[in-house]
């Protein structure tokens, strides 16, 4: 619980963090580009406004200086003298918000100074003045900006034309943006507040997220513990789509393939208890026979004749049986061992099929069971150990003819694109429920097959395995059965 609590806290103050930086930076980044787009749409709007002001102000004296050669834009003309020059200034000034200058060729500067309207002659006026003033005498009409003493200056200019198109003199507007009315919040107090805001939304954002984000993690964290102790039944249970819910999926997988991994193992173990058992039993049968048939004869209890030639000849097919039972023992452990190769070469299908046809014909006529077999007229190439798939469809012949009534019929073919070989019988058949365990080792299917080691289907299915040979059967009770090997393509 401890570690659980810890990897939510530290998820926590992650995310936390995270949020912080990000909207904070967000915040800083968004107020200072509002702030300068601001700024330059507010320049934009005041220098055009005074450069219209300024205009309207160049028009109304160019009107002045030559009325009867210049045609005004508007039909009042004003007319300043001495006595109406600071009315003029003041009332421009107060409808621009701006201190209004003009200037002669002379550069002779009228304006305000000192809380009066003057006209001074070269007066020191600060650069971007002079640069304006400058230009406006070039026939220009250009707005600056410039920062003096912590203030964004603004300056429109106009010059003053008569009807030759000469400059007689300028209009000069000059302003500061806070004169104009813009403000701007201090940036200590817009930053201050941002933060404040942001980090009231980080620590929301984080408790949120986190808990979205960390109950998927302590499933899979839980899951693991479960998948450590063994309990592989234990599943995720996340169906989200993202990195997490594939790593959930991912550990889904791992816990199936433990559990089938248990499941095969116990299932291993468990075959392994019941080949052991069966082995043991399998061998104390005929070890007990045959002892008891040795004690008999060395205590006298068999003395006659007859008698005598009965034990020996049932040692016989004992220790015959014994020695058949550990042949297919250790062929099937051969089979089954890695370093167990198969002596493999080219060869043709339809030849092995003639092959063990011949001994299949023979023990069908010896019990009196009807044989045939369809050989294909063409060739069937494949690259296997001739001997070993010979023993492994001798193997079903012989229990096909085993359990095969005589005058019923057994068939062998080959045929398909797909190479398969074909064995059915006319006998007994195999009941539904047994034909899943006939090639477990040591299963008897029926009580008439005690001279069986109960191996040979095994032998065959390991033999098939080795070749990449798939077996399916099908079988009725009472009609027959029916073994098809397909065969990989060569």
């Amino acid at each position: 619980m401890k570690k659980k609590g810890r990897l939510h806290l530290s998820i926590r103050l992650r995310l936390m963090v995270l949020f912080m930086a990000l909207l904070i930076a967000f915040t800083v980044i968004q107020n200072l580009l509002y702030t300068a787009l601001m700024r330059r749409q507010m320049i934009s709007h005041y220098t055009l406004s005074m450069q219209r002001d300024a205009y309207a102000i160049s028009q109304n004296l160019s009107e002045l200086i030559a009325p009867s050669s210049y045609n005004g834009l508007d039909d009042t003309r004003f007319i300043v003298r001495e006595d109406t020059l600071a009315p003029y200034m003041a009332l421009i000034e107060q409808m621009t918000n701006c201190n209004v200058y003009l200037v002669d060729a002379q550069h002779n500067v009228t304006g305000y100074f000192d809380g009066l309207v003057q006209t001074l002659q070269n007066p020191l006026l600060p650069a971007y003045i002079e640069q304006t003033i400058a230009l406006g005498f070039m026939g220009k009409t250009p707005t600056i900006q410039a920062r003096d003493a912590g203030e964004t200056h603004l300056t429109a200019c106009m010059p003053v034309m008569n009807a030759q198109s000469r400059v007689l003199g300028v209009v000069l507007l000059e302003s500061t943006l806070r004169e104009q009315g813009y403000t701007q919040v201090p940036s200590t107090t817009a930053l201050s507040a941002s933060v404040a805001v942001s980090l009231l939304l980080s620590v929301v954002l984080a408790f949120v997220f986190s808990r979205q984000f960390t109950r998927p993690i302590s499933r899979l964290q839980k899951t693991a513990l479960a998948l450590s102790g063994g309990q592989y039944e234990a599943r995720t249970q996340v169906a989200s789509r993202d990195e997490i819910g594939s790593l959930a999926r991912s550990m889904d997988i791992l816990a199936e393939r433990l559990e089938a991994a248990r499941q095969r193992d116990e299932r291993l173990r468990s075959q392994q208890q019941v080949f052991f058992s069966n082995i043991s039993h399998e061998l104390k049968t005929p070890v007990t026979v045959i002892r008891g048939s040795l004690e008999a004869l060395r205590d006298g209890v068999i003395a006659d004749g007859q008698g005598v030639q009965d034990a020996y000849a049932q040692m016989i097919a004992e220790s015959c049986w014994l020695q058949r039972l550990i042949q297919d023992l250790l062929e099937l452990s051969r089979l089954q061992s890695v370093d167990f190769s198969l002596t493999t070469a080219d060869l043709d299908l339809r030849e092995l099929l003639g092959d063990v046809a011949m001994s299949a014909h023979a023990l069908c006529e010896r019990k009196g069971v009807v044989f045939c077999c369809d050989e294909p007229e063409r060739a069937y190439p494949f690259h296997g150990d001739y001997t070993r798939l010979r023993q492994m469809l001798l193997a079903v012949v012989d229990n096909a003819v085993k359990f095969t009534p005589p005058g019923k019929g057994l068939r062998m073919a080959l045929c398909g694109e797909q190479p398969e070989i074909i064995i059915a019988d006319e006998g007994i058949g195999i009941p539904t429920q047994e034909l899943e365990h006939i090639f477990d080792r040591f299963y008897h299917t029926r009580s008439s097959s005690q001279d069986s080691t109960g191996l040979g289907l095994s032998i065959v299915q390991e033999i098939a395995r080795r070749h990449g040979v798939t077996i399916r059967v099908d079988s009725r009770e009472g009609e027959g059965t029916t073994f098809t090997f397909l065969f990989p393509k060569g």
